[in-house]
C-alpha cells in the first residue's frame, strides 16, 4: 500500500511537469510561422554554410566545444536578438562569454569579409530554425543594415558591448 501511495505521488508530480497537445489545463503552444520559400532556401543554404564554416568549432549538432566554442543549440544568443548575432558573425566576439550558464573562453573570428549578407542571413536563419528552434529567420536586408551601421567597427565585440543591443 505504501509503494502504491509513493508511486501515485510521483506520478502526480510528473503529471505537473509534462505537457502534451490537448492536455486539460495545459498551455497552448504558439504556432510556429512556417518559412516562406525564400526563407526555406536560405535555411538550406545556411545548413551547408554552417557545415563548412561553423561546425568545426560549434559541432554539427550545435553543442560546441566545452569551455571553448559555446553551444548554439538552445543558446540565448542564437535565439535572442539578431542585432547581436549578426554583429558576432560580422565582427567576431572576444573575451569570456556565458552561454546557457557556462563560461566559454574561445574567441570567435570575424566572418564579415568572407561572407556576404545573404550568406550571413542564411547561416543565422538555419541556426534559429534547426534543432527544434522556432526563432524568426534573419533577412539579408537586416544584415546589410547592420553591416552598414558597423562598418567602422574594426574590433571583435565583447559580450558586454553586445548586450547593449536589443
Amino acid at each position: 500500500l505504501e509503494k502504491t501511495a509513493t508511486a501515485r505521488a510521483r506520478l502526480a508530480k510528473l503529471n505537473d511537469l509534462i505537457v502534451w497537445p490537448g492536455k486539460a489545463g495545459g498551455a497552448t503552444l504558439a504556432a510556429v510561422k512556417p518559412l516562406t520559400a525564400e526563407q526555406q532556401a536560405r535555411f538550406t543554404t545556411g545548413k551547408t554554410l554552417f557545415a563548412a564554416v561553423c561546425a568545426a568549432c560549434h559541432q554539427a549538432n550545435g553543442r560546441g566545444l566545452d569551455g571553448l566554442a559555446p553551444p548554439l543549440l538552445d543558446s540565448e544568443w542564437v535565439l535572442g536578438s539578431p542585432e547581436r548575432t549578426v554583429r558576432i558573425v560580422l565582427h567576431g566576439v572576444r573575451g569570456p562569454i556565458t552561454v546557457l550558464g557556462r563560461v566559454h573562453t574561445g574567441d570567435m573570428p570575424a566572418f564579415g569579409a568572407a561572407l556576404d549578407d545573404q550568406q550571413v542571413s542564411s547561416i543565422l536563419t538555419y541556426l534559429r530554425r534547426e534543432w527544434g528552434h522556432t526563432a524568426a529567420p534573419v533577412d539579408p536586408n537586416h544584415v546589410q543594415a547592420i553591416r552598414d551601421a558597423t562598418q567602422v567597427h574594426s574590433d571583435a565585440w565583447s559580450p558586454e558591448d553586445l548586450n547593449l543591443f536589443k
